[in-house]
């Protein structure tokens, strides 16, 4: 029995469903233009990325997809032509939306000709990958700040397929490596031979240990760059396995830390410098004590304005076995390690000479010749003051060797001790026939003993005038006479020496001080009463 029904014919059906499937699309702008570039046709897509319905959009232009510049630009038109000679066209570009938001649109548009050859229209699918293009521009953005971080960091990347022995690096590691950006890929073998020769066997099993093994590594090796400059490369990284949990891949970090190796080793051989000077320093400067319990002992030292450069000022006091106490106040020539040890030598000389029972004349002798056999420069020179106290403390005798003479404070006036002075150490290539002084100095008295750096200053600040030993006593002499402690003495003398030279001194100085309190009178015998 046939069906009253009545069949739709099989091409029919299949346009039918054909456009139903266009129609239902979102994902895709799928629609027709006529010749001229109208829009006959309308899809949900279409509606979906750009905005319009098919009632506000049929009959409407090409163009009013396009931005304004593209459309002064005749870009519409000259698409349509092209399609229409090409038969497609395909491009990305910026579109327009209904609401005026710009996508980015991904673009086919085909022509469409009927069977004699003639235009009848244009099928267009457009979609909207602006997703795309900003995770592109994500993607370029993390790279470029990758870069520049590794560039900043001085680190570099490699990666080695271990299947294809193929190696690639990064870009700040062919920067590293001196080499074109182009370049920097090939094998493991490439990439060793960048290697410094003599650490680059260790480089190799490194790498292939951690290949094999599955491990992390950690090392660093020096690489020479094709101009012959070497750098030293800090790299670790570790090995990367395929689904079935074998290694597949490694991957490395190298960073250049040449620039702080350097800085390393310079901070090292800084702090050795500084070790150095102060074992030198305190072969110059000891902690003293007072040798006599009647006696006061007080020593000051700053160091000049070129505090990176090691003095060269030293003193010292000993007591003999007689009860005699010999004191040495001196100060080499320059400053440095050099000037300090011949400083230490000449102490330690003094010291020997002294313990020996040397008078001044044989004493100062002997330290001409030690200085003479341990100084480096000819030209190197030091001045000594040596002074000897009595046991019974009542009388110094002091021997000068080109050095500023000390100042005795006594019943309340300040004076410059009047004794011979000799050349300084190491002036003469001949005998000399050192001479020294000596003084009653009574009950109570000061010896002030100093290096020249407490009197060169300038008298004022810019002056060009030096601060002067007659500078000195005046201020010394109104501090003793105000009743002043030694302590606070030795202090405010380097005060005020500081503030005429507006600052810090240009050399360096030391003080050597000791000091005799009167003995308290006796107390007057009590008769008994009647």
């Amino acid at each position: 029995m046939q069906s009253g029904q009545q069949h739709a014919r099989p091409g029919a059906a299949g346009a039918d469903q054909l456009r139903l499937l266009v129609e239902a699309v979102e994902d895709y702008a799928i629609f027709l233009l006529d010749p001229d570039g109208r829009v006959v046709s309308w899809n949900a897509g279409a509606e979906r990325i750009k905005g319009y319905t098919a009632e506000e959009i049929l009959g409407q232009h090409l163009s009013r997809f396009y931005e304004p510049d593209d459309i002064a630009a005749g870009l519409p038109a000259a698409i349509l032509a092209r399609a229409a000679a090409d038969g497609r066209y395909q491009g990305r570009g910026w579109r327009v939306r209904k609401d005026g938001r710009r996508f980015y649109a991904q673009v086919t548009l085909t022509a469409l000709f009927d069977g004699h050859g003639r235009l009848t229209g244009y099928a267009k699918i457009t979609q909207d990958v602006t997703a795309e293009l900003e995770a592109e521009r994500a993607r370029r953005d993390h790279e470029y700040q990758l870069a520049e971080a590794q560039r900043v960091a001085k680190l570099g990347s490699f990666e080695w397929r271990l299947a294809s022995d193929q190696v690639t690096w990064s870009a700040e590691l062919c920067r590293i490596l001196g080499i074109d950006p182009e370049a920097c890929h090939g094998t493991l073998d490439g990439l060793l031979r960048r290697v410094h020769p003599e650490d680059r066997a260790g480089v190799a099993a490194t790498l292939r240990r951690a290949a094999a093994e599955g491990t992390s590594f950690r090392m660093q090796a020096r690489i020479l760059r094709p101009t012959g400059e070497q750098r030293v490369l800090s790299s670790w990284g570790e090995v990367a396995r395929d689904d079935q949990g074998r290694p597949s891949r490694l991957l490395g970090v190298c960073q250049d830390v040449t620039d702080w190796r350097q800085r390393e080793e310079q901070l090292i051989e800084a702090q050795a410098q500084a070790e150095l000077s102060r074992r030198l320093q305190s072969g110059l400067l000891p902690s003293l004590s007072p040798p006599d319990p009647a006696l006061a002992l007080c020593t000051r030292y700053r160091p000049g304005h070129e505090r990176a450069l090691l003095g060269a000022d030293f003193f010292d006091a000993l007591r003999l076995a007689d009860g005699t106490v010999a004191l040495l106040i001196g100060d080499v020539a320059g400053h440095g390690p050099a000037e300090a040890a011949l400083g230490v030598a000449l102490r330690a000389a003094w010291r020997a000479l002294v313990l020996t029972g040397h008078g001044p004349a044989d004493l100062l002798d002997g330290l001409d010749m030690v200085l003479a056999c341990n100084r480096q420069s000819g030209e190197r020179f030091a001045t000594v003051c040596c002074c000897w106290v009595s046991p019974g403390h009542d009388r110094v005798t002091v021997a000068l060797a080109g050095h500023p003479p000390p100042l005795l404070a006594r019943a309340g006036r300040v004076e410059v001790v009047e004794v011979p002075s000799g050349p300084a150490l190491g002036i003469l290539d001949r005998p000399y026939p050192w001479e020294a002084g000596e003084l009653e100095v009574g009950d109570g008295w000061t010896l002030l003993c100093y290096t020249d750096g407490l009197v060169e200053g300038r008298s004022a600040p810019g002056a060009v005038d030096r601060f002067g030993i007659d500078a000195l006593v005046e201020e010394a002499a109104g501090l003793f006479g105000a009743g002043a402690g030694l302590e606070d003495v030795l202090d405010r003398l380097l005060d005020v020496v500081h503030e005429a030279n507006g600052g810090d001194l240009s050399d360096d100085l030391a003080i050597l001080c000791l000091s005799r309190r009167p003995a308290d009178p006796p107390i007057p015998e009590r008769r008994p009463d009647a």
